[in-house]
């Protein structure tokens, strides 16, 4: 049987769907085109009638539910109440025992044990037995359940205080230079050797032999500084994690140490350039062609300068090549390895442009740094609560011998 509301809500459904026809006819009369101003008026009616029958409607269907959902409730809880039986109370749940005796009386009576049934059946009547079992079926409410996401004030993120990206301060090329020098100015100067002595045979006696001077010459070079410049606010600095006061450093750091590399690798590859061998090799070299071009790097040092190469330098994406290079050939005379190519010790430098390889003696390579650089320089801001803070280095690299450096592979 349907309650007053159910059928004043039926009613409201009936009337809308009456207008909505209407409504409909009179649009397809229109088939288009517009209203006059009487149908204008019809429509702009029907329109507010719709309006307002929806909103009924849906007021009057939560109420609907809300008295269905009442009348359950109600239901279950007079049933929890006549189960009860005066041995357990009655509440929107269920119901809950009043002593543990009288539960465990109940647990019996509905145990499936075949004696325990057989002992219960014959001394307890059907009714007490259903009343049990019933007591039992409202005992097994549904426990409340909690999620995380009921705790979201107990789980926190969990926060991994590393950064994963690589830091790199690595300057192989300019660790490897064989002179060092600290700055204490702008610019540092050195001998170069233009001229010597010689010793030639003497033609005849009481003749001249040899008579040629000395000429050395003062070369100047201009370190190149380096700067980086930022600003942090206290709370980016008290409130990170990690500490982002050390890690602009710890970047900044990082820059200038590819920049200076790259510095000291230009002036290098530069040099090589200018003394490469007579046939550089390919990116795709095998291993016999590469091993001849480096033999080739040696002679070309040796040649132009007098010097004995001891490295063999090359760009990151070379030595990965070389670490993949399979060759059924092998050396005769020395032992090839990463570490080294016989008496040529491997530099991998990033600041090379990618397919150079270069051989070289490394103590023709001069590298002056202001001392500790990059130099760490902060100031507090205690007016806006903040750090202003910088880095400062001053570089200079230099090939102090030209001929000390031959490119063995394509210029890039």
């Amino acid at each position: 049987m349907l309650t007053q509301t159910e059928k004043t809500r039926d009613n409201r459904i009936a009337a809308r769907e009456h207008v909505h026809g209407l409504m409909e006819s009179l649009l397809g009369e229109l088939d288009g085109k517009m209203p006059d101003e009487t149908q204008a008026e019809v429509l702009k009616r029907h329109r507010a009638d719709l309006a307002k029958y929806d909103a009924e409607i849906i007021e009057l269907t939560e109420q609907v539910d809300a008295d269905r959902e009442a009348a359950k409730r109600s239901e279950e809880i007079r049933r929890a109440s006549q189960v009860a039986a005066g041995v357990a109370d009655a509440d929107e749940d269920g119901i809950v025992y009043r002593t543990m005796a009288s539960y465990a009386r109940d647990v019996l009576l509905t145990h499936s044990d075949k004696f325990i049934r057989a002992q219960v059946d014959s001394e307890v009547s059907p009714d007490e037995i259903r009343r049990a079992a019933e007591r039992q079926e409202l005992l097994k409410r549904t426990p409340a359940t909690t999620l995380t996401s009921d705790l979201a004030g107990l789980n926190p993120p969990q926060h991994i205080a590393q950064i994963f990206q690589i830091i790199n301060t690595r300057r192989d090329l300019v660790n490897a230079a064989g002179v060092k020098a600290s700055l204490s100015k702008g610019t540092v100067t050195y001998p170069q050797v233009d001229g010597t002595p010689i010793v030639d045979v003497q033609a005849t006696q009481k003749t001249e032999a040899g008579n040629v001077g000395m000429d050395i010459s003062m070369v100047t070079k201009t370190a190149t500084t380096y700067l980086g410049g930022g600003n942090l606010s206290w709370q980016a600095i008290e409130w990170s994690d990690p500490n982002a006061f050390d890690l602009w450093f710890r970047f900044a750091a990082a820059d200038y140490a590819l920049k200076t590399e790259t510095d000291a690798a230009t002036v290098v590859s530069a040099s090589a350039f200018l003394n490469n061998i007579s046939s550089t090799i390919a990116t795709n070299a095998d291993f016999a062609t590469t091993m001849t071009a480096i033999g080739a790097g040696y002679n070309e040092v040796y040649a132009n300068s007098g010097r004995t190469a001891d490295a063999l330098i090359m760009a990151p994406d070379r030595f990965g090549y070389l670490l993949g290079l399979t060759s059924a050939a092998l050396t005769q005379f020395v032992d090839v390895g990463q570490a080294g190519i016989g008496p040529l010790r491997i530099i991998v430098s990033r600041g090379l442009n990618a397919g150079e390889m270069i051989v070289g003696d490394m103590d023709g390579l001069l590298v002056a740094e202001t001392p500790g650089a990059p130099v760490r320089m902060f100031v507090s801001e205690p007016a806006i609560a903040g750090v202003e803070v910088g880095i400062v280095g001053a570089f200079e690299a230099a090939v102090v011998d030209d001929g000390a450096f031959a490119l063995i592979s394509t210029a890039s």
